[in-house]
């Protein structure tokens, strides 16, 4: 079948090497023919959706509430007409999810693949709040083969013990959100007398991507993590806007005192933990990781794969011995590499087979109209060519994104300057900054 594939696509070291690894897995692995778009709201006008057999959207193109802005309203138009079978990848669905059940049933999306765990998946997408919509759940990420090839050193000769790179997220996502920033500060502070070189920011500038992010993760002895996802889901997205303004009128507040006054009704309402796409970098890589207790979707074992750091680092020491037994370690990143990252089931071609099935199934079931004429390779890249609106802005938003985000310097500039705009101003500039990002 002819699928159409919309995506935002970024551009070099402007995102993490995951997002383009997700989007690729389905031209370099569907048995099916896959017509990729890369936009941000402006969709070529020469394009036909009714040329394809399946649209998929991938989720760079959020559906939530700023759906005008990724796929812009020519575009939402064109969708909702189309028959064929409409399917949407998602992630980080715990925002305003209300927004989303209506633009879901609105699009007339049918399946939708979510991070969601199946357990949980009732909750944030009831069958009474979208009838028609076919959830399927899929990881965040899967084992990069560029990764398994890439060579590294025995961990006693690399040059960091511990390393670690996230960013501060809302207070708003809960505890598990605030695990990622608390985890790096409170090691850190652990750790100024053990002896360990550790190489941490918590910067959005300082983050990594691309060929430097590889090279630091063989460049560690060491990783930390936690689970990705979010403790508290916002269903109506008043609780994000309280906590917000809130922190925006107090910006020394803690975490504790913003938990205290808005989120402990809500912590835990769903089961959003996840395994992230940085532990198979780290076990592709061999490099060994000190990660949080959790579940880490059923696949990681704490003891065989990763070493478990309680909450309370009321077992730092231990962690800290065993950072020092490097035999030890080889062992254990030897299991994980076996277990795992040669383990086809976390491959992204098992991947896409899980969605080709799906698809499969499901255009059966319901039906949907087939593509009477269809693109051929050449005619689908003239039409883009002559769509000259979307040409040329496409041209602009990846030129801005490599010169703010694409390099190194520019992006901690970027990010420095951002930091120290007031938060009043960055709500009323914040659409123009849209331009440069996904």
């Amino acid at each position: 079948m002819n699928i159409l594939f919309l995506c935002n696509r970024p551009t070099n070291n402007s995102q993490a090497e995951t997002v383009a690894e997700y989007m690729d897995a389905l031209k370099n692995f569907s048995e099916h023919k896959i017509f990729e778009i890369s936009m941000l709201h402006n969709f070529p006008s020469r394009i036909n959706l009714n040329n394809f057999d399946i649209v998929i959207t991938h989720y760079t193109l959020s559906l939530g509430p700023l759906l005008n802005h990724y796929l812009g309203r020519q575009l939402i138009a064109k969708l909702k007409k189309y028959n064929g079978l409409k399917v949407a990848f998602l992630q980080d669905e715990y925002r305003s999810t209300q927004t989303y059940w209506k633009n879901l049933n609105d699009l007339g999306i049918d399946i939708l693949f979510s991070c969601v765990p199946n357990s949980e998946i009732s909750k944030v997408y009831p069958k009474n709040k979208v009838p028609k919509l076919k959830v399927e759940n899929v990881l965040t990420g899967y084992i990069s083969n560029k990764l398994l090839n890439h060579k590294v050193l025995p961990i006693k000769d690399r040059s960091i013990d511990v390393g670690y790179r996230t960013r501060k997220t809302p207070y708003w996502l809960g505890k598990l959100g605030y695990e990622k920033w608390f985890i790096a500060e409170e090691f850190k502070r652990k750790a100024k007398d053990m002896k360990l070189n550790i190489d941490f920011s918590t910067k959005e500038g300082d983050r990594l991507y691309g060929n430097d992010w590889v090279n630091f993760i063989a460049s560690c002895r060491a990783v930390i993590g936690v689970e990705s996802g979010a403790s508290i889901i916002d269903y109506d997205g008043e609780l994000e806007k309280a906590v917000e303004s809130y922190v925006e009128e107090n910006p020394d507040v803690s975490f504790d005192q913003v938990f205290e006054k808005f989120l402990k009704p809500y912590e835990g309402n769903v089961y959003l933990n996840q395994i992230s796409p940085r532990c198979f970098e780290a076990i592709a890589l061999k490099t060994p990781m000190v990660l949080f207790e959790g579940e880490y979707s059923g696949i990681l074992n704490p003891y065989l794969h990763y070493i478990p750091l309680k909450k309370d680092f009321s077992n730092f020491s231990y962690v800290c011995k065993m950072l020092r037994d490097f035999k030890s370690l080889e062992i254990m990143v030897d299991r994980a590499y076996k277990d795992i990252a040669i383990n086809p089931a976390y491959s992204y071609k098992e991947f896409i087979k899980k969605v080709d099935n799906v698809i499969n199934k499901e255009i059966k079931i319901r039906k949907t109209s087939r593509a009477v004429k269809t693109y051929t390779v050449s005619e689908f890249k003239w039409q883009i060519r002559i769509s000259i609106n979307y040409f040329f802005r496409r041209v602009l938003v990846i030129l801005m994104q490599n010169i703010f985000l694409g390099v190194p310097f520019m992006r901690n500039f970027t990010f420095a300057v951002w930091d120290k705009i007031p938060l009043k101003i960055q709500h009323i500039i914040r659409p123009l900054a849209r331009i440069i990002s996904r």
